[in-house]
């Protein structure tokens, strides 16, 4: 037996947050992915200014290096 419904949970603040960092983890896993198969791995203070980006910011950055030929740091 449950205190809340389907409906109150998907409405929860917290629960709103647990998704938002799950699609946020999976977005950061796909650009990392995508980095290290194009150009290698990549230095760890770069990694941490990515790993902060929110999901939109991080397909925004997908977008660019699916578009670049080198990565310049």
């Amino acid at each position: 037996m449950s205190i809340f419904g389907e409906d109150d949970m998907q409405e929860s603040v917290i629960y709103q947050d647990i998704l938002q960092k799950g699609q946020q983890q999976r977005a950061f896993s796909f650009c990392m992915s995508l980095v290290n198969e194009r150009f290698g791995e990549i230095d760890s203070s770069i990694v941490a200014q990515v790993k902060v980006l929110n999901k939109e910011q991080l397909e925004v950055l997908v977008e660019r290096f699916l578009k670049c030929q080198q990565l310049l740091i």
